[in-house]
C-alpha cells in the first residue's frame, strides 16, 4: 500500500487538470506515480513535465534511454516500475541481449553495446554511487562518443531516475505499466 494517497482524478486540485491531461494524453492514463504526486501541485507539476520529457524521444535515441532507466534503477536497487521498463524498451525493438546484458551486469564485456553505450552506462554507475565524484577521464571518454546536448539529456534521465526510482520505492507506488498507448504513438496526438 502506498504511504502517500494515491489520488483518483476527482480528488485532484482542478489546478493540475491541464498537467492531468497532457499526462493522459501523453502515456494514455494517469500513472500511479502521477495521482500520488498529485496532493502536492507544485512538485506533481515539475515532475510530471520531467518525466514527459525524460520518457520519449529526444537527442537520444528512446531505446537506448530505456536502458539508461533500467541501468539508474539497477545501480540504486530501485524496484519502482523496472518491468514497466523493460516492456517499454521491448516494444521499442531494443533486443531482449540488450535488456538482460543490463539487467545481469554484463553490459561492461557484451557484443550488443558500442563503446559510447559502455561509457554512458559507466556514467549511471558512478553517479549512482557519487555524483560528485566522476573522473574527467569518463567525461573525456564519453565526449568522443556523445556531444553536449546528449550528455545533458543522458544525465536527466539518470538523475530523474535515481530520484523517481527512490520515491517511488520509498512512498511504495507500483506503475506496473506506464504507457496505456502504444509506444509508436507517444509524441504524436492521440486518436480521437
Amino acid at each position: 500500500m502506498p504511504a502517500t494517497a494515491t489520488l483518483d482524478r476527482s480528488q485532484i486540485d482542478a489546478d493540475l487538470d491541464d498537467v492531468l491531461d497532457r499526462a493522459v494524453a501523453y502515456f494514455g492514463h494517469l500513472p500511479n506515480l502521477v495521482r500520488t504526486l498529485s496532493s502536492n501541485p507544485a512538485m506533481c507539476r515539475t515532475v510530471t513535465d520531467f518525466l514527459i520529457q525524460a520518457l520519449g524521444p529526444g537527442r537520444l535515441d528512446w531505446g537506448f534511454k530505456e536502458l539508461i532507466i533500467l541501468k539508474t534503477l539497477r545501480s540504486i536497487g530501485s524496484h519502482y516500475s523496472y518491468g514497466a521498463h523493460e516492456r517499454i524498451a521491448a516494444d521499442l525493438g531494443v533486443s531482449p541481449d540488450k535488456i538482460g546484458d543490463v539487467a545481469n551486469s554484463l553490459w561492461q564485456t557484451s557484443p550488443h553495446f558500442t563503446e559510447g553505450e559502455r561509457a554512458i552506462f559507466a556514467l549511471v554507475e558512478q553517479i549512482a554511487e557519487d555524483a560528485n565524484a566522476v573522473p574527467d577521464s569518463l567525461w573525456d571518454e564519453l565526449r568522443t562518443h556523445w556531444d553536449d546536448g546528449q550528455l545533458l539529456e543522458a544525465n536527466a534521465v539518470i538523475t530523474t531516475y535515481v530520484m523517481i526510482g527512490r520515491v517511488g520505492d520509498a512512498l511504495g507506488v507500483s506503475d506496473p505499466s506506464l504507457f496505456e498507448r502504444p509506444v509508436e504513438n507517444v509524441g504524436t496526438a492521440p486518436a480521437e
